[in-house]
């Protein structure tokens, strides 16, 4: 949480990293470069700081602590401090442990969460469709229509990775109908990750519009200062002066040796 104090700080430092990350639209910059490298140190803080205070918290201060005897929380605490040896060359390979040990268990996990969620989950919902019942067949749109749709869509889409046999006949027929689901499915998928863009684009015009301070300061007050600092980044870029093809230096070739 920002202290109230820092408020006005905090709308002023808001508009100008929105408007310079939004500068990469023109073309990569200096301002844009600026304001990812702050976002990814940032990140790269908070997630320590979030580590830390969850290790300490399950470790010490939880309701099974290193205190009361249960000393296997010292083994994550032991692994995670491995992680320091990435700045020593002598030890670099006891850096590598701590970052196997991770990878192992989070492509586990994914494996599991994606198995579970798109292979298991997803024969569970199609063989359980509604096709007979009360209500099934009543109002519209129909359950049971829905249902149909579906189980075609299935089977389908499917039939359309079926390689053992060429798609001719019957085959080619339902693999030419799964094909128009993988599209509506592909650009449906499409469709929500621009929604989401835009989404998060309204957001920050909204930030722009309503934030303010003491009903004295609205954010969008800084919008002209903050285009015009971009402005001068792009005229400054273009008016370099491009150096000549002799000037440039040789690309190091590869050895064949």
């Amino acid at each position: 949480m920002i202290p109230p104090e820092l408020d006005l700080f905090a709308a002023i430092f808001g508009v100008f990293v929105t408007i310079f990350i939004y500068s990469f639209l023109w073309k990569e910059n200096p301002l844009s470069r600026a304001v990812e490298h702050l976002f990814i140190g940032l990140a790269a803080v908070f997630t320590l700081a979030f580590m830390y205070d969850a290790a300490l918290t399950q470790a010490f201060w939880g309701t099974e602590r290193i205190a009361e005897g249960n000393f296997i929380w010292v083994i994550p605490i032991l692994i995670s401090l491995m992680y320091f040896f990435f700045f020593s060359k002598k030890y670099f390979f006891l850096y590598r442990y701590p970052v196997s040990i991770v990878a192992g268990i989070m492509a586990g996990m994914m494996i599991t969460g994606m198995i579970q969620s798109n292979f298991i989950a997803q024969i569970e919902s199609t063989v359980t469709l509604p096709l007979v019942g009360t209500g099934v067949w009543e109002g519209w749109p129909l359950p049971g229509l829905d249902s149909i749709i579906i189980i075609i869509g299935v089977i389908t889409a499917l039939s359309f990775f079926f390689f053992t046999w060429e798609h001719k006949g019957a085959l080619g027929i339902s693999t030419r109908i799964g094909r128009y689901f993988l599209m509506a499915t592909f650009g449906a998928a499409y469709g929500g990750t621009v929604m989401a863009r835009m989404s998060l684009f309204i957001g920050r015009l909204r930030f722009l519009y309503e934030t303010s301070y003491a009903d004295w300061f609205w954010a969008w007050y800084l919008v002209p200062i903050a285009v015009l600092c971009v402005i001068i980044v792009a005229v400054w870029q273009r008016s370099r002066p491009t150096p000549p093809e002799s000037e440039i230096p040789p690309k190091k070739q590869k050895s064949k040796d």
